[in-house]
């Protein structure tokens, strides 16, 4: 593959974290950490006994729908649990967490919450920061051709995975795995992913650099965070120390060659890459987008077809709402929040300001109302 400057006029590059777990060891009630440290509302969790907090030796854990965060009570700790806590958010996790602070206020960044661990003694054990690359050259594509060209040099293992789509059977994307743990970078195609979630953007393409750290790799790279390094330099200087793309030469020693043009470009201008501090998460228009143009099946309408034809009108609007309802215990917090946020657009763009301190309890309690 020639190498050349990105010809896509739109390119996008964006950096935020994955995944984050880290414990502190700090005595500090769980209502305090929530309220004061991450800066949100108890009412939005939910507290509870046992579960995957015993993994961890604590002995509670208090849950806004993938947000984790394990506990001990003061009797558990006589008892001999962890003493502190442990707060663990997934990739998915992660995109709730911004959405709840980006509800509570828009300008939030991963840095309010880095400033507010810095006083606390935090021990981190998996942090994940992921690159997104729109409208990009530096897809799955390339880096896999680049492999094949044998201009990559790196001492560890490479695997391609094919993700195949179960009911259509194609081999939609695939994603290639370089290195294990504790360092592990992953580039896979992300809208592919989206687009199977039911999620549609109007990009070309969406590819994300993934970097997985675990264990001290994940400590040293959090401190480097709570000591006010940003975080697309430290991404930026791990992938520089660890991973090279050379130029196709004569020379058998590709250690010996120089980086290639596109790898400099690429190390450079992700270095100048700001921290993501908008939403990226699709809100309910993005659904119903989905809804008209593709949707999961048209079985909801063959059905209020044959009730209309069987009931008539009235009966099969009625038929229809009773099914919606039939639903609503299956709502978790991350549809509630994505309600809420799409009600704050709704009202912004209307003029409205009616609905700014809305909380999941609040939307909860309406639709217990309902029957």
């Amino acid at each position: 593959m020639i190498e050349q400057e990105n010809s896509f006029r739109n390119e996008q590059r964006t950096i935020t974290l994955d995944w984050l777990t880290f414990s502190i060891k700090d005595d500090l009630s769980v209502h305090y950490f929530i309220q004061n440290v991450l800066h949100l509302n108890t009412s939005n969790f939910e507290f509870s006994d046992g579960g995957v907090a015993r993994s961890y030796h604590y002995s509670s854990i208090a849950k806004a729908d993938t947000i984790q965060i394990y506990y001990s009570t003061t009797e558990a700790i006589e008892k001999g649990f962890n003493r502190g806590l442990t707060f663990n958010l997934s990739g998915q996790a992660c995109r709730q967490f911004e959405m709840l602070n980006w509800y509570r206020q828009s300008d939030w960044s991963w840095y309010d919450l880095f400033q507010s661990l810095a006083v606390y003694d935090v021990r981190c054990t998996r942090i994940d920061i992921a690159q997104d690359c729109i409208n990009s050259n530096y897809t799955p594509q390339l880096l896999l051709q680049k492999i094949y060209d044998k201009t990559f040099v790196y001492n560890g293992t490479i695997k391609r995975i094919n993700k195949v789509d179960a009911k259509s059977g194609t081999d939609d994307h695939f994603s290639v795995y370089i290195g294990a743990k504790p360092q592990q970078l992953n580039i896979y195609d992300k809208k592919g992913e989206r687009l199977a979630n039911g999620e549609i953007y109007d990009v070309d393409n969406w590819t994300r650099w993934e970097l997985r750290l675990g264990q001290d790799k994940a400590d040293f790279a959090f401190n480097e965070l709570l000591n006010g390094r940003a975080v697309a330099d430290l991404y930026n200087a791990i992938l520089n120390a660890h991973y090279r793309f050379v130029k196709r030469t004569g020379d058998s020693n590709r250690s010996r060659r120089q980086n290639a043009k596109w790898w400099n470009h690429f190390l450079d201008t992700t270095e100048s890459i700001k921290l993501l501090t908008e939403k990226t998460k699709p809100t309910l228009q993005k659904k119903e987008d989905w809804l008209y143009f593709g949707g999961p099946n048209k079985a909801e309408l063959s059905l209020w077809l044959r009730d209309l034809m069987v009931y008539g009108e009235e009966k099969a609007r009625q038929k229809i709402y009773g099914r919606i309802l039939a639903q609503k215990e299956k709502m978790t917090d991350t549809d509630f929040i994505a309600v809420a946020q799409s009600i704050i657009e709704t009202d912004n763009y209307n003029n409205k300001h009616d609905h700014e301190d809305m909380t999941i309890s609040d939307l909860k309690s309406i639709l217990k109302k309902l029957n």
